[in-house]
């Protein structure tokens, strides 16, 4: 961890850089007229790009998750505070990433479109029809243009999935419907962008719980202290910005290079459709590259597909186990095995009924506080137009996708995730009140049910039954 310690963003920043000169060379391959050959290759270099990409990943991600784990250890021993105190949350809170630039830049764009006039092009139509809309005045033109200069020129503009680990929905230069959709929804909010006034606050709280803290701590170990408090914060905007420039756009690249091997496997009758390609590995498709038309695929691709619409129907499980249970693999796994990924993130800490309290459910606090408003519940990112100001969002969980309706919502609840989530981090970024791991909340709450959360116990309570 030292190097980090000494200097994360320098660290990051290199590598950021490095992905960029990976993705750039990437993206100068015209994949609709290489050969056949020069497509075999693309194959290779889109599988040395992910390799890297995940070394990249996890290395910052275990240097500064790792720091969060030591420094709780030590504040545990020392002050008897774990890492859902809000002194020790307000340590961690209130550093700037890309992903706020990215949300701001959209917010922007709503401005822009209000100032030109369009603002009812926004309001009155579904994501997927606006950009033909727009396209039917001089000033919606003159828009569009701007925003797709944006998505063009942006380090990661539009070239970011709409999700991550999934090949298979377009990313955002292909079909700009997304963005689009996030625009409409700082439209219809019809309010300021507040996050910059927000991220002041929690700068000035931040400073002020850092030096509260090391003013106990003794002279000779107040440096390494220091280093540490500074390289666990890195987690909530390393968090962010590693699903965009590693995740988000190897994905979009991996998209863009295999559709175009797709396309030329299908005219030569490997492949029923461009689309299977997703159906195969990049071995497979090595071995049939230099000459497809001598190879048939179908028998492979149509059957994974029949098992991939299957899975899309059936529930998923939480995690593959040998143990009697989900309780036990937690206990008897991955808690033991210290790694802060599983612990941090994915599993998160099991949440302590408090019977005192008399709440309906308890999660785990990812974001100090308390409020109050109806339900929304919510299993995918395409239905946040649904959320209203004052909401109480209620998910699964939360990723890159989401963060725009935190500007709006009273409180989220999620079924899973810890203090490291998605969700936990952003609501900590945006002052909304966060509990993650209540493991039902999707469950036993219904869209329209009141609720008032009181984060900081992780409690939840359904007013109207």
């Amino acid at each position: 961890m030292l190097p980090w310690i000494e200097d994360f963003d320098g660290l990051w920043d290199k590598m950021k850089q490095e992905l960029l000169g990976i993705y750039n060379k990437l993206k100068a391959v015209d994949v609709d007229n290489a050969s056949n050959v020069e497509l075999k290759y693309h194959n290779w270099d889109l599988k040395r790009m992910y390799l890297r990409m995940f070394e990249i990943h996890f290395l910052g991600m275990y240097a500064s998750y790792n720091a969060w784990m030591l420094f709780e250890d030590i504040c545990k021993e020392r002050f008897g505070m774990n890492d859902r105190a809000p002194e020790f949350l307000d340590m961690m809170a209130g550093f700037p990433n890309k992903v706020y630039d990215m949300d701001r830049k959209l917010w922007e764009f709503g401005k822009l479109a209000t100032e030109f006039g369009l603002a009812n092009v926004f309001k009155e139509n579904e994501p997927e029809a606006i950009q033909a809309k727009l396209k039917q005045s001089d000033k919606g033109k003159e828009w569009l243009k701007q925003f797709m200069h944006y998505l063009e020129t942006d380090d990661v503009g539009g070239w970011r999935m709409r999700r991550f680990v999934d090949f298979t929905e377009p990313y955002w230069l292909e079909d700009p419907s997304t963005p689009l959709g996030l625009v409409k929804n700082h439209i219809l909010q019809g309010m300021e962008y507040s996050l910059d006034d927000k991220r002041k606050e929690l700068v000035k709280k931040r400073e002020n719980a850092i030096a509260a803290l090391l003013a106990k701590v003794p002279a000779n170990e107040k440096e390494f202290i220091q280093g540490l408090i500074t390289l666990a914060g890195k987690t909530s905007a390393f968090s962010e910005e590693h699903d965009l420039y590693c995740k988000l756009m190897s994905h979009a690249f991996m998209r863009r290079g295999y559709l175009a091997i797709g396309r030329r496997l299908a005219q030569s009758g490997t492949l029923d459709q461009p689309e299977d390609v997703f159906m195969l590995n990049p071995d497979e498709i090595d071995r049939v590259m230099i000459n497809p038309a001598h190879h048939d695929l179908r028998f492979i691709t149509k059957r994974r597909r029949a098992e991939w619409e299957q899975w899309h129907k059936t529930p998923k499980p939480p995690l593959f186990t040998h143990r009697s249970g989900i309780e036990e693999a937690i206990g008897m796994d991955m808690m033991p095995s210290g790694d802060p990924v599983a612990i941090k993130i994915v599993v998160g800490d099991m949440p302590v009924a408090k019977p005192e309290l008399k709440a309906d459910m308890f999660g785990i606090c990812g974001s100090p506080g308390e409020g109050e408003g109806p339900a929304r519940v919510l299993f995918r990112h395409e239905d946040l137009k649904q959320v209203q100001p004052g909401d109480i969002l209620v998910c699964s969980g939360t990723d890159p996708n989401w963060t725009p309706v935190f500007g709006i919502v009273n409180g989220v609840v999620t079924d899973r995730g810890g203090i490291l989530s998605h969700a936990a981090i952003i609501g900590r970024e945006y002052g909304v009140p966060t509990i993650v791991n209540t493991f039902v909340g999707t469950a036993k709450i219904k869209s329209g049910q009141r609720l008032r959360i009181n984060a900081t116990e992780g409690a939840v309570y359904i007013m109207d039954k």
